[in-house]
């Protein structure tokens, strides 16, 4: 994500640069956890009951959101030991 920061006037097609004085790259926020029925639909795909991508359109998230759960189980599951 980026943050654009204009001079006085803002945005200005005239002056150099259109008026931007600083640009300033920041993270992406984390993920939050899925709800519960979310967290369900990762777990059906992880264990192989229903395709990823028809696990997330059962609950209407993306395939993307699905692996990065499960994703975040294994890095948990990481630091438990």
């Amino acid at each position: 994500m980026k943050q654009i920061i204009y001079g006085i006037g803002g945005f200005d097609a005239s002056k150099p640069n259109n008026n931007i004085v600083e640009e300033i790259d920041l993270p992406d926020p984390p993920q939050q956890p899925l709800p519960p029925v979310g967290a369900l639909a990762a777990l059906l795909a992880v264990e192989g009951v229903l395709t990823v991508t028809d696990a997330a359109n059962a609950v209407g998230v993306t395939p993307q959101d699905l692996t990065n759960e499960a994703l975040a189980w294994g890095a948990a599951a990481g630091l438990a030991t």
